[in-house]
């Protein structure tokens, strides 16, 4: 674990984000309210209030036959993970959780001062625990490997960069969450009365496609563009499409920047593309449903603990519907 970055004490460190959201809510009220709510906000939650924790079994969660096992306990510093297999055993201070808890949540361990993804992670979609996206489907060689993957120094600041707002060089100034100051910089100052903010509503489309793919994505993390878990990165998908490329479309063409996205709401993202393709009324009357989304941003399962719409707004049919 040489070279790995230290966790200082991060319990003291967690800045308040109740005096950064009163700040902004002085002029902003709706704004503040509708965001605090948002998935944005509890990118990053503390353990002890996280739906990881909250919906633990009776019993220990386990890998399979001839592995290891995994217990949590409260404990007077938060909550703690133990590994256990015969006489091999380890306990880590787990220090956050990552996940708003809508598709999923993933802790974040300290064990002997650095960071670690934790090996298991809850899915809400199947109301289940299970191994972590990107870790080996096996049964653990050692505690310490089914504790997780220790975090690089780079890994973790990403990690804590896009889940977490003002975060130093060595993540020991935590604001929880995405929030105002994340995405509007110089909001901090603006508030002390100097300056104006960035506003990413009054964005370019490729500025501010840029913006939210600084955490969503511009690139794919394995290299390889015909990957289907690319489906989760939408600035990247996105920006494949025409309607990027040709049209201008941007995130707040469809989505309102305070809110999550409507999944639920056909009618919404009918009419955005209707203001594009004001000729396609007898288009959509002749398609079962007449929702644009159904066909030209089909549903995607990389695993089936995760659905996303495919972001590659395109004819998705024959050749021309290959991923």
């Amino acid at each position: 674990m040489r070279g790995m970055l230290v966790i200082a004490c991060l319990a003291e460190a967690v800045l308040p984000l109740a005096a950064f959201a009163a700040d902004c809510a002085t002029c902003h009220p709706a704004e503040t309210k509708l965001h605090l709510q948002s998935a944005h906000a509890s990118a990053l939650v503390a353990p002890d209030t996280s739906n990881f924790i909250r919906n633990l079994p009776d019993n220990p969660l386990g890998e399979a036959a001839n592995g290891y096992f995994f217990e949590y306990s409260k404990t007077l510093d938060g909550v703690s993970a133990t590994i256990e297999r015969g006489s091999d055993r380890l306990s880590a201070h787990m220090v956050w959780v990552f996940g708003a808890g809508r598709q999923g949540q993933t802790p974040m361990l300290n064990y002997q001062g650095h960071f670690i993804e934790h090996r298991v992670s809850r899915y809400i979609a199947t109301g289940s625990y299970g191994i972590t996206l990107g870790h080996e489907n096996r049964i653990s060689a050692s505690a310490l490997e089914a504790l997780g993957v220790v975090e690089s120094d780079a890994d973790a600041r990403s990690c804590f960069n896009c889940h977490a707002s003002v975060t130093g060089q060595d993540l020991t100034r935590v604001i929880p969450g995405v929030q105002c100051i994340r995405c509007h910089a110089g909001a901090d100052e603006h508030a002390n009365g100097h300056g104006t903010p960035v506003n990413p509503g009054h964005l370019g489309h490729l500025a501010q496609v840029q913006l939210c793919g600084a955490c969503h994505r511009l690139k794919p993390p394995s290299g390889n563009e015909d990957d289907i878990a690319n489906v989760r990165f939408q600035p990247l998908r996105l920006m494949k499409s025409a309607c990027f490329r040709k049209g201008g479309i941007k995130c707040t063409t469809c989505h309102l920047a305070h809110i999550d996205a409507r999944r639920d709401a056909p009618d919404s993202y009918n009419r955005q593309c209707r203001g594009c393709h004001p000729d396609e009324d007898s288009h959509a009357a002749r398609e079962k449903s007449g929702n644009c989304t159904d066909c030209h941003m089909p549903k995607v399962s990389p695993i089936p603990a995760f659905t996303f719409a495919d972001h590659f707004i395109r004819i998705v049919s024959g050749k021309r519907g290959r991923f």
